[in-house]
């Protein structure tokens, strides 16, 4: 529930061990063996439905916004003295309040209703009991003693308790000497206990003069508390050690800024900025601060749109390496500054425009490997890049640039590039469907500073043969490598070598794309669908660096695809253990063919957008490409059949199994000179809901093709209520280009007891014999909180790294947990 409440009783819950008197609280802290207070194990429900009957005696006079009924019990007294209702009695007010009690008694002067015996109180999401309760209809405050209440997820009992409304109509719960407590037992855990509490329904909670109390134990005091009921608001710390950071303490703190301040409250009305203050204590690196600012107007926009996020460390030894690998030295001041915004605009067309910015500045290569972890295994070398964009139903208009803010990686740039894509779509009303992509832009692509002055220019000016340049080929990896390779293998006057040395070092030009595709679906005789399809692009580079600067090429494009579906039904057919009631059978055989003719590119012509090693097929149609400097003529042949198996579930029909079986056969083969690619299977398996089957394979079936073999596999399983794992086999074997692997990924959780549960992942590498990665969670239940604690162990083959984390969650109260995250390193 409260982060801040969460830290420190972490810490204090250990004071009663270490010695037998209590901590020093201020005099105003009740001290001793009072009991605290009993909550009710409330849930909220529903406003009992008790209809309202005819208007009753001395009800003339009552005014619109109140309503009495008591479903014809009695009636005493006058408009003088006060009318007293027996019960049971409903009382409505116009803000969609509703009390029902034994016993009501309407004072018409005093303009206010005492409602008495077993008041229970409806407004909104929140619930309220009590022996008795007054109502003022006029300013629609609430007064009652011994107030019992719940405002999902919270508990909350005190002497004095009071419903206010602010000038905007919001709805404040205002409880004196008050507990609040999400235990929803007789006695629960713990307390927050305050001279005044003010709850603020789906916002916040505050306290004056606020104890913790652990049991019946105060264990903590704070003069004032304000806790949101935001998950990304109030203070969060996350205690954990590992091997390049130590032991350590990261502390978070957010806030919302904007909007206009409430003179009477001090409050900002529909604050939009999310703030959050950073203090991380990493024992041997140093101390690191930041700030992060996020508009939350923006959050239906995507997780990408992070706003900006500022970070600093003076990093007490950047030299510690998690991988073992030397580093050269580098300045102990370590920061990144990110920017990730969007901004929409309101245009008078039915499109949507607008500006989007991502713009990563980082301090040095292994800051984003040492302090940023998480986004380092995915996006080592973050993009920079800004653009205006406007996309409707049928096309996408942007104007962007990509920047070169970071010079220790490799990095493409656009100064800028205009580019318009056209979905599939009709073409004026025909059948004919169009889709196509344009662009026109200047582009370039430079090579790392360091790498380009420790490596690349000294391994160009070795002579041939020269044993030294075998030291310097290995610190190259992937494109710079094949081109540097290149490069040393040609004479020293052959004219090839500057487009090459252009590529590997610094190449830019101008350059024009532009490729639409035309395709007529059809269905012959009912049950062949034939899909012709044709398209032309051209592609022009100015101001290229390299034997000719200016080159042009032309594509052409023509092929089929054809398709037939087969199903058989059979009919109730049923299996309750495999999760089928009813199957069908449907099955698709299919060829696609696919005829590419390009203007031949020589292997010194500029390529920035070029294809990348990979291990699954290319797509057929020049549309789905994005390597445009790499298009290269192909004539190919895609043969397969598809295999859904069918049934029912939930009303609907659920896929049950989907094979798809295909291989190319190549008459013309832009990359390897091949016959046939592999045979490739991708097969989805969904029986039941707690079982999952994902497998990819690709084996070599014919000579003259794909020599290399791979499996990728999936199966989740929960064979019982109290175990679940997962486990993934991938193995690669002789592929030409990547690393072979054979690699097992196994994650568990089982159930010890009631209130224990473990968690554990390995990743072992069997090629090498090496156990990668070990994951341990254990969890323990402790009613209204739930405790954890994770160890990890990485084997980076160099080094080893190990890691240790702490969990303390609040239940039902998502504010206050803290954050329990294995380390993603």
């Amino acid at each position: 529930m409260f982060k801040l409440a969460g830290s420190l009783v972490s810490l204090l819950l250990v004071l009663p061990l270490c010695a037998q008197e209590p901590p020093l609280l201020p005099e105003d802290v009740p001290q001793g063996d009072d009991p605290l207070p009993m909550v009710d194990t409330i849930t909220p429900v529903p406003a009992p439905e008790i209809p309202l009957g005819a208007a009753l005696p001395g009800m003339e006079s009552m005014p619109e916004s109140l309503k009495i009924d008591n479903k014809g019990g009695t009636i005493e007294g006058d408009l003088e003295s006060g009318i007293r209702f027996g019960g049971p009695v409903k009382v409505q007010g116009d803000n969609g309040l509703e009390i029902f009690a034994d016993t009501a008694l309407w004072d018409k002067k005093e303009e206010k209703v005492t409602l008495e015996g077993n008041v229970t109180i409806y407004q909104g999401n929140s619930l309220n009991r009590g022996e008795k309760a007054v109502y003022y209809y006029v300013t629609k405050k609430l007064d009652t003693t011994g107030l019992r209440a719940s405002v999902d997820p919270m508990f909350l009992e005190s002497g004095k308790f009071r419903t206010e409304y602010e000038e905007d109509g919001r709805q404040v719960l205002v409880g004196e000497d008050a507990g609040i407590t999400t235990h929803d037992v007789e006695k629960p855990d713990f307390w927050l206990r305050a001279k005044e509490t003010r709850v603020y329904p789906n916002d916040k909670v505050t306290f004056k003069n606020m104890r913790l109390y652990a049991g019946e134990v105060p264990i903590f005091w704070l003069p004032y508390l304000s806790q949101p009921l935001d998950s990304e608001l109030g203070y969060h710390f996350e205690p954990g050690g590992k091997s390049s950071w130590g032991p350590y303490l990261l502390n978070y703190y957010g806030i919302m800024l904007g909007g206009e301040r409430n003179a009477e409250t001090g409050e900002n009305k529909d604050a939009w900025l999310l703030t959050t203050f950073r203090f991380d204590i990493l024992t041997r690196r140093g101390v690191g601060t930041g700030l992060d600012l996020q508009d939350k107007r923006l959050e239906d926009q995507g997780d990408e749109i992070k706003g900006l996020s500022l970070y600093y460390l003076k990093d007490a030894d950047p030299t510690i390496s998690r991988s073992g690998v030397t580093r050269e030295s580098i300045s102990n001041d370590r920061y990144g500054i990110k920017l990730q915004q969007r901004q929409l605009f309101d245009m008078p067309d039915d499109a949507e425009w607008r500006a989007d910015v991502n713009l990563n500045f980082l301090s040095d290569r292994y800051y984003r490997e040492d302090y940023e972890p998480e986004l380092y295994q995915d996006d080592p070398y973050p993009d920079n890049t800004a653009g205006i964009f406007r996309r409707d139903q049928t096309s996408l208009l942007s104007l962007y640039g990509r920047f070169r803010i970071n010079d220790f990686y490799r990095s493409d740039t656009r100064l800028p590039e205009i580019a318009f894509d056209q979905a599939r779509r009709p073409l004026f009303g025909l059948p004919i469907l169009h889709e196509g992509t344009t662009s026109v832009g200047v582009i370039g692509v430079e090579a790392a500073d360091f790498k380009r002055s420790s490596v690349i220019d000294p391994l160009l000016s070795l002579p041939p043969g020269d044993p030294r340049a075998n030291d310097l080929l290995d610190q190259l990896q992937g494109y710079e490598r094949e081109l540097a390779l290149r490069i040393r293998a040609l004479s020293p006057d052959d004219p090839r070598i500057e487009g090459l040395r252009a590529q590997l070092l610094d190449s830019d030009f101008t350059r024009f794309h532009t490729y639409q595709d035309f395709s007529l679906p059809m269905m012959l005789g009912g049950w062949l669908s034939v899909t012709p399809q044709a398209g032309v692009g051209h592609t022009r580079y100015w101001s290229a660096d390299g034997p000719s600067s200016s080159i042009d090429r032309t594509l052409l494009h023509a092929g089929t695809e054809v398709s037939l579906k087969f199903s058989k039904d059979f009919g109730d057919f049923q299996d309750h253990g495999w999760g089928l009631n009813g199957l069908r059978h449907v099955l698709q055989p299919y060829a696609n063919w696919s005829l590419l003719s390009a203007d031949s590119a020589g292997e010194d012509d500029p390529r920035i957008d070029r294809l990348t090693f990979s291990t699954r097929p290319r797509p057929l149609s020049p549309s789905r490409y994005t390597a445009i400097d790499d298009l290269q003529s192909w004539n190919t042949l895609r043969l397969g059949t598809r295999n859904r198996l069918l049934t029912k579930r939930d009303g609907q029909t659920h896929e049950w199994l989907f094979l798809d079986t295909y291989m190319d056969g190549y008459l013309e083969d832009s990359e390897l000179d091949r016959t046939f690619s592999n045979l490739y299977n991708d097969l989805r398996f969904r029986p039941l809901p707690w079982m999952s089957i994902d497998v990819e394979t690709q084996l070599p079936v014919f000579g003259g093709g794909d020599d290399f073999s791979e499996f990728s596999g999936r199966l989740t399983l929960m064979p019982t209520e109290n175990f679940e794992f997962s486990v993934g086999y991938r193995v690669l074997d002789d592929h030409p280009v990547l690393v072979d692997s054979n690699r097992i990924d196994l994650r568990t959780y089982t159930r010890l007891q009631e209130n224990w549960g473990l968690g554990t992942r390995h990743v072992l590498e069997t090629d090498d014999g090496v156990l990668e990665s070990q994951q341990y969670m254990l969890h323990r239940d402790f009613g209204s909180w739930v405790g954890g604690v994770g160890i990890t162990h990485r084997d980076n083959r160099l080094r080893e790294e190990l890691g240790v984390m702490f969990s303390l969650t609040l239940k039902d109260f998502p504010a206050a947990s803290l954050p329990f995250s294995l380390d993603a390193e």
